[in-house]
């Protein structure tokens, strides 16, 4: 019978997996388990979990930080149809499911990717500007991640960041100490060029206690970079202050996929203005003599 595990890392996105019966799943931090959980408690390979035939068992594979079901620290226990357990300090959802919702599980997946792939090319058309590009894409992510709100922080080379979109969000909510969002998971984000996430920040060691994350009641985050390869500078934010889904994994790969799309086209349209601003520059007697490159994709 297959089943669906649901892992919560404390400081990352959602592990959501479909296990079949005939396999078995060896689960841990290294690459070649089945079940991958990158996380600090959790050993390379920290257990396994197969089907016996009536029910799925759950065996410590001689872990560091052991494995509790219900609570309980065991060293293997048969998986009843609904079950808590931990693999080190990361919580997991055990679930017992039929055929049709497992089918169900992976045609969303599917789904899904191919609408990413559908907003991702709309930012590749080739005359929109900055101005529609920005909250174009940070709709999209918000649409992709199912957070409530949002904005887009950017920099031409050498400039300061500054908000060029935003969603649900005032213009006071960016003052000060009064910043709504996460200052620590986009200051993580830009010094490191890679994405944040957190399905839920009370969990989180170095979210859970941060000023902007308390005060604002926020419940998960996902911060992921514009990588431009100019100069320019930017991050897409997003956030929840009411519980829902966790972030996952697909949610985490469909908005990095916009924001890879999104800095491609960031990257076309600024090239595009700058040869618009050297045509307009022009003597009126040579300006037509560049008409076609002006009309010439980045």
């Amino acid at each position: 019978m297959p089943a669906r595990l649901t892992a919560y890392p404390p400081d990352g996105a959602a592990l959501v997996r479909v296990i079949e019966e005939g396999t078995t799943y060896r689960v841990g931090r290294a690459s070649m388990c089945e079940l991958r959980i990158e996380h600090a408690s959790v050993s390379r390979f920290h257990a396994e979990l197969e089907w016996r035939g009536e029910a799925w068992l759950l065996s410590d594979t001689g872990s560091k930080n052991g494995l509790r079901v219900n609570g309980h620290m065991v060293r293997s226990a048969e998986l009843d149809a609904s079950t808590w357990f931990s693999i080190g300090d990361v919580q997991c959802s055990f679930e017992r499911i039929d055929d049709a919702a497992a089918a169900a599980h992976r045609s969303v997946g599917l789904s899904r990717r191919e609408v990413s792939r559908a907003l991702s090319a709309q930012l590749q058309q080739p005359d929109v500007g900055m101005s529609t590009l920005i909250p174009q894409m940070l709709d999209m992510v918000l649409q992709l991640s199912g957070l409530d709100r949002g904005f887009v922080l950017y920099a031409d080379a050498g400039q300061a960041l500054r908000v060029h979109a935003s969603r649900a969000l005032r213009k006071a909510d960016f003052s000060g100490d009064r910043f709504a969002g996460s200052a620590s998971a986009v200051e993580r984000t830009l010094a490191t060029r890679k994405s944040v996430v957190c399905c839920d920040t009370s969990d989180s060691p170095w979210l859970a206690q941060r000023p902007s994350v308390r005060l604002g009641g926020i419940r998960a985050v996902i911060c992921t970079p514009l990588l431009m390869q100019d100069g320019a500078t930017g991050v897409i934010y997003a956030d929840s202050r009411t519980p829902g889904p966790p972030v996952t994994e697909l949610d985490l790969e469909l908005v990095e996929n916009v924001a890879g799309a999104a800095a491609t086209a960031l990257e076309a349209a600024r090239l595009r203005d700058r040869i618009s601003g050297l045509i307009d520059a022009l003597p009126d007697g040579e300006a037509p003599l560049w008409e076609e490159l002006r009309r010439m994709p980045a």
